[in-house]
């Protein structure tokens, strides 16, 4: 069974925001000194060093300015951002749970004089006249393969469902059963949608507080607030100009470049690039930034990091005791100082004669970030980018933990994917399940683009 991401998200949400964190260093709101940058002074805690490295980057600029622009077969954006989509255009509604239905949902929908949920169900569904207006989008992609059905390639959006609060409900006729737990289980994205007309539905129906009204042929919206659909429905259009806060970019490139004052020119384009601040325009087969972006990581044609990182940890030494099936939690302060690349681990090592009492919780990365592997990796898109592993090198806090934490201090994780600046801390698990006595591990913290970290760990477990 498949549940809609938004119910995933805040059922989720509902146990994380219930964790304590534990302790930290926290926001500081001093002003900065000269001297905040510095590395760990002898004898200084570590709520201290972190107070005093959050304040060192505080609102200082972070990424390199740049440029792009890219062609190939298949480039996809993901994004937390808006475009704004007018006509002429398709919705291509995906298969709805549990029927497999392909519908659109329109709420607050003003049809002639009636407002109201206007339902459209069909495969294609054309906008040949009007405007859905700004749009949240999760991703665009622009391919030179014509979609199916189609002699023309398009760039195709799939929304982003940045709402609260449930889904309308609605009662249905006879003749659309099963369409109430279709519109249950969707996606919404928020729309401004002006004079928009539809066309090349199978039917449609028209829901307001006096009754329903069929829909045929085509329809002329006035107005509409919020789109709901399947997360994997798509709005194809010829070109689309998404306005990015945060992104990542890639694919099957094959022409471009990437330029910035701060690079050294190549003669080959990027795999894939993550930045923010963007404005990007996309046609099928081609990208360009819109201006200047703040760079922050990529990945060149070979598969390797394109910008350097620099790592900092801090962490006391002194040896911790731990009872036989209980658990000790070693704080770690972390930082990226270059303030201009990401920092990408490659592996987690845990050696030692104590490495079987010893783990470290690695975070998930970007939701966006993480869908830039997901889509290329379902659509079969060979990319070099692939190559650098996200998926999490050792399990992070699984649920029965997570529960735990409701009753304890909860494991902080260490990022796999480090945005550059960050300063933050994590935690080494250390659990009483190997026999008593006194034991050493090390924990390395192996980095695609940064010196590996090296974390003794001094223990003793006791009955």
């Amino acid at each position: 069974m498949r549940v809609s991401n938004k119910y995933l998200a805040v059922a989720y949400a509902a146990v994380i925001l219930s964790l304590p964190l534990g302790c930290g260093g926290g926001a500081d709101d001093s002003p900065p000194q000269q001297d905040d940058i510095e590395s760990r002074r002898q004898g200084e805690s570590l709520d201290s060093v972190e107070s005093r490295w959050k304040r060192a980057v505080k609102d200082k600029p972070t990424g390199i300015t740049s440029t792009v622009e890219l062609s190939g077969s298949s480039i996809v954006l993901t994004t937390r951002g808006q475009a704004q989509v007018d006509a002429p255009g398709v919705l291509v509604p995906a298969p709805a749970f549990p029927n497999n239905q392909r519908c659109v949902f329109l709420t607050n929908a003003q049809v002639g004089s009636q407002t109201g949920l206007l339902v459209l169900e069909g495969p294609q569904i054309q906008f040949t006249a009007g405007t859905l207006g700004s749009v949240d989008v999760g991703s665009a992609t622009a391919r030179t393969q014509p979609p199916s059905g189609s002699t023309t390639p398009v760039v195709g959006l799939t929304t982003q469902d940045n709402t609260s609060g449930a889904n309308p409900t609605a009662i249905f006729p006879d003749d659309w059963s099963g369409t109430d737990k279709s519109l249950f289980f969707s996606d919404a994205a928020v729309i401004h949608a002006s004079n928009l007309t539809l066309t090349g539905f199978t039917r449609g129906l028209l829901i307001t507080a006096t009754g329903n009204t069929p829909i045929t042929g085509s329809v002329t919206v006035s107005s509409a607030e919020r789109l709901y659909w399947d997360a994997k429905s798509v709005i194809q259009v010829a070109t689309s100009t998404v306005q990015s806060p945060a992104f990542a970019l890639g694919g099957e490139v094959e022409a471009g470049a990437l330029a910035s004052p701060e690079l050294s020119a190549s003669s080959q384009p990027p795999s894939m690039i993550k930045g923010k601040q963007a404005e990007v325009t996309l046609r099928p087969g081609n990208v360009k930034s819109q201006g200047s972006f703040q760079l922050t990581q990529g990945v060149t044609q070979q598969g390797e990091m394109l910008l350097p990182a620099d790592v900092e940890s801090a962490y006391d030494t002194t040896p911790v005791t731990v009872k036989k099936g209980q658990r000790v939690l070693i704080p770690v302060v972390f930082r990226e100082k270059t303030l201009k690349g990401d920092a990408v681990l490659s592996e987690l090592q845990v050696t030692g004669p104590g490495k079987d009492a010893v783990s470290v919780p690695l975070d998930r990365v970007e939701t966006y970030l993480e869908s830039l592997w997901t889509t290329a990796g379902q659509t079969g898109i060979g990319a070099p980018f692939l190559a650098i592993g996200l998926a999490p090198l050792s399990p992070f806090i699984a649920l029965g933990e997570a529960l735990g934490c409701l009753f304890s201090t909860c494991p902080r994780a260490f990022p796999i994917w480090m945005e550059t600046g960050k300063v933050e801390r994590f935690h080494i698990i250390v659990q009483g399940k190997v026999p008593p006595g006194t034991y050493e591990a090390t924990v390395t913290l192996v980095g695609h683009n940064y010196t590996a970290q090296a974390i003794p760990v001094h223990f003793t477990v006791t009955e």
